[in-house]
């Protein structure tokens, strides 16, 4: 930038010497702007490491703190102080680091302002006034009358005078300009110069510090990791140590031998008496063997207060004047008691909980244990073992994820996506019971909850029920029912390779507006032949082809009623139903085929695979032989009643999921009343026939568990009173009211007390008691938490898979 004035032009005062004045006074504004910033920044940039440092040396004085208590540990304590030491010398160097720049930055630079660029501007507002007194003479002189020769004379002096003046002060003012522009350079780079000087030295001592240090360094970091070594080992032990105990207190009958090593809980507490007076006495608690019992403090004999605590529940207490109060519940009476402090009774409450808990899993593994032993007594014997051939080699151990897909991989047509035939998906729609590729599953996200819950095969966790209703289900049936009738003139079918666009029309069409489902059938059949009455095919394990087989052996369907039932699979006809002949002794007859019958041409998964047992019902036993026939149908219903409420009504109570979903499709209500079956829901019913399953997909398409019966019973009321302790868990999980009482003023747990079902107890207890706890005031910590989860865990389990043990009282 060319600043720089002459001289000459300065003593003519031309329009040139006036335009470089005023680009050189800009400049020096413009100098003076930014000098004030870079010195306001060095301030704060000052500031903030006053307070670093401040921050720093609290930092080291905690470090020499802590050395101070690892006081009996001489690698640790000597190694902090000598950390500490090393950031108090980094410390000191930041400090005179942050005072040369002060030093060279800000005082410089401000002495370059206040003395050099506050001279020129007080220069320039004198050379100003000169100016304008320049340009008052001139005008003076000009305006002299030529008749008044003194005044011609007088102006003439003044502007004389004036001139003389103003070039003396020009000169002057252009002088001190050009000695500024020529100054500013070497100030500001002599200015930084000296602050890099300053960081080289504080980096250098840095520098010459730390590669003192480094040895010492990565001689901490090699014990460091000898130490982290040992860590691990000893944690190692104790995890080893943790599953031994753990072991022992899981051991079957085998190991009667081993005995538990003193009670769950014991000590002092007060309890309030059953007398009149309801007097307070202090004594010893003892929580051992599934019993809660108590004695004196000078007596030996031992008080039975609770011999069974699988039928009770513990809760804190609030309603009374005492502090630090809980309560045992069992079927007939409550016991209080009263702790020292609120973590004494917080820490009883969680030991009787997790008691409970024991005694169940006690039981359940007891249980099991025995069933493996008869089990592999049974397999003992087998025609390989004793025909002297080897056992085969052990399989690698699959994760659960890894089952699970291999399981619904094995559904007909899940190994391909049911929307647009992409192979190997690994995404679901729990709720249609369908295996879809990721782009799909997006698509069917987007649609929203109502219409399609979305989860991942590998990803997400399962509730055993949903790969129960996903068994039964699959892409060919759901296929069957949303893709009777296709017509591509309404939206083209998927492909692997479509864009987003046509996938998106497709699976609305399919889903959303269900373009291709196949309407009800009418009063007759293709054939004209008249439909009088129909019903639903309950499912069984069986076989249609066995069934037919079977049939045909006994002469009870003809030739050409075979013939019938095959064709009846038409296209005026659902996917999912067949037209067979009602007798009215057996049920099927050979007369002109005038019955409907829906789901007759559904296998089970089970006949698919015979490796995978996905039986859902509490009640795993089928009809087999004799009364195949009579029972392999719902009660036959008149045509003028074939609706989709009444059909996903006798589907529900035929446990038939294919016909419940085709009920769905033409638009049934999973919350329909039935007012002619004492107003009960499809869910009820499905409590009924104690089918998981039937239940679980009812809730994923959208049934409520606040819906009444004629006598204000919930499903959760039902499932009590016949004792399907797996569906009570489930409508439990979903957030079921417990509370609500039936005409005769009954909740679910006074029935299931008056019932001595002591499992189902346990579930509403608990479930209550974890209610209450999250509702509790000024509650930190739910004790029933984890024993909540795990519980339910087991029963859902048990429900799923060994439905039968849970028949017990």
């Amino acid at each position: 930038m060319k600043c720089t004035i002459d001289f000459k032009e300065c003593l003519k005062d031309s329009p040139k010497f006036r335009a470089s004045l005023e680009e050189s006074e800009q400049d020096v504004d413009n100098l003076e702007c930014r000098l004030e910033r870079l010195v306001k920044l060095c301030t704060a940039m000052i500031d903030t490491g006053k307070t670093f440092s401040t921050a720093t040396g609290g930092f080291i004085v905690g470090v020499r703190d802590l050395a101070s208590y690892f006081h009996d540990d001489n690698l640790t304590s000597s190694s902090l102080n000598r950390f500490a030491h090393a950031m108090s010398e980094m410390l000191k160097y930041f400090t005179i680091l942050m005072d040369q720049a002060h030093r060279s930055v800000c005082k410089n630079l401000n002495n370059f302002i206040k003395n050099d660029i506050k001279k020129v501007k007080e220069m320039k507002k004198h050379f100003e006034k000169i100016s304008d007194d320049m340009d008052g003479a001139l005008i003076r002189n000009s305006q002299a009358p030529r008749t008044k020769t003194q005044e011609c004379e007088e102006a003439h002096n003044v502007l004389t005078a004036m001139k003389s003046c103003f070039a003396h002060t020009s000169l002057d003012y252009v002088f001190q300009l050009n000695v500024l522009h020529s100054k500013k350079k070497f100030e500001v780079l002599d200015t930084m110069l000296s602050f890099m000087h300053a960081q080289n030295t504080f980096f250098h001592q840095g520098d010459d510090l730390f590669v003192d240090l480094e040895p010492y360094m990565k001689d901490i970091a090699a014990q460091v990791e000898e130490l982290s070594t040992k860590a691990k080992e000893e944690r190692k032990e104790m995890e080893g140590r943790h599953t031994l105990v753990q072991q022992k207190e899981l051991l079957g009958s085998d190991s009667s031998k081993v005995e538990k090593e003193g009670p769950d809980i014991e000590g002092y507490l007060f309890r309030r008496t059953s007398n009149a007076f309801r007097t307070w006495v202090r004594r010893w608690f003892i929580v051992e063997n599934r019993q809660l019992t108590y004695r004196k403090r000078s007596k030996d004999s031992l008080t039975v207060m609770e011999d069974d605590l699988r039928l009770c529940s513990v809760k804190p207490v609030i309603e009374i004047d005492r502090r630090f109060c809980f309560e045992v519940m069992s079927p007939t009476r409550n016991h209080v008691m009263q702790a020292d402090s609120d973590a004494d009774c917080q820490f009883w409450i969680s030991a009787i909980q997790q008691s409970i808990n024991r005694a169940y899993r006690e039981t359940m593994h007891a249980q099991e244990s025995l069933d493996e032993q008869e089990s592999s007594t049974s397999n003992g014997g087998n025609a390989d073992t004793e025909n002297g051939n080897p056992s085969p080699a052990p399989q690698p151990k699959q994760s659960k994820s890894q089952i699970r897909l291999t399981q619904l991989m094995s559904i007909p047509g899940n190994d391909v996506c049911c929307d647009c035939r992409s192979p190997q998906p690994c995404w679901a729609s729990i709720n249609l019971g369908i295996i879809l590729c990721i782009e799909c599953s997006g698509i069917h996200r987007s649609f929203g909850v109502h219409l399609s819950k979305v989860r991942s095969v590998m990803l997400d966790a399962w509730e055993p029920e949903l790969v129960k209703v996903m068994a039964e289900l699959g892409n060919d049936v759901i296929n069957r029912v949303y893709e009777a009738h296709v017509d591509e003139t309404i939206a083209t079918r998927a492909t692997p390779d479509c864009n987003r666009c046509v996938r998106e029309a497709w699976i609305r069409a399919k889903y959303v507006d269900k373009s291709f489902v196949s309407r009800l059938p009418g009063p007759k059949n293709q054939t004209g032949n008249k439909i009088r009455s129909w019903s639903v095919r309950k499912k069984t394990k069986k076989s249609l082809q066995s069934i037919v087989k079977e049939d045909s052996k006994e002469d009870v369907i003809s030739q050409s009623d075979s013939d019938d039932v095959t064709s009846g699979l038409m296209e005026a006809v659902l996917s999912v139903s067949s037209i067979c002949t009602k007798d009215s002794d057996s049920g099927l007859g050979s007369s002109s085929p005038d019955v409907l019958v829906f789901g007759t041409d559904i296998q089970s998964v089970a006949d698919f695979n015979k490796s995978l047992d996905f039986e859902s019902s509490e009640d795993s036993s089928t009809e087999t032989d004799d009364c195949e026939d009579r029972k392999s149908t719902t009660s036959w219903e008149d045509m003028s009643k074939l609706d989709p409420n009444m059909l996903l009504y006798k589907a529900t109570e035929a446990r038939n999921l294919p016909v419940m979903l085709e009920a769905l499709a033409h638009g049934a209500d999973p919350n329909w009343v039935n007012i002619d079956d004492d107003n009960k829901t499809p869910i009820m019913k499905a409590v009924e026939t104690g089918s998981l399953s039937a239940c679980e997909f009812l809730l994923l398409n959208g049934a409520k568990l606040d819906r009444t019966d004629c006598h204000n019973r919930t499903p959760l009321h039902h499932a009590t009173m016949l004792g399907h302790t797996g569906q009570v868990c489930q409508f439990l999980k979903r957030g079921a009211n417990q509370n609500a009482n039936d005409d005769e003023g009954r909740d679910p747990l006074k029935i299931a007390v008056e019932s001595a079902n002591a499992d189902i107890v346990t579930l509403l207890r608990l479930s209550k008691l974890n209610e209450e706890m999250k509702e509790a005031d000024g509650y930190s910590g739910n004790p029933s938490d984890e024993t909540f989860q795990d519980v339910f865990r087991d029963f859902t389990n048990m429900a799923s898979n060994n439905p039968e043990k849970l028949k017990r009282k």
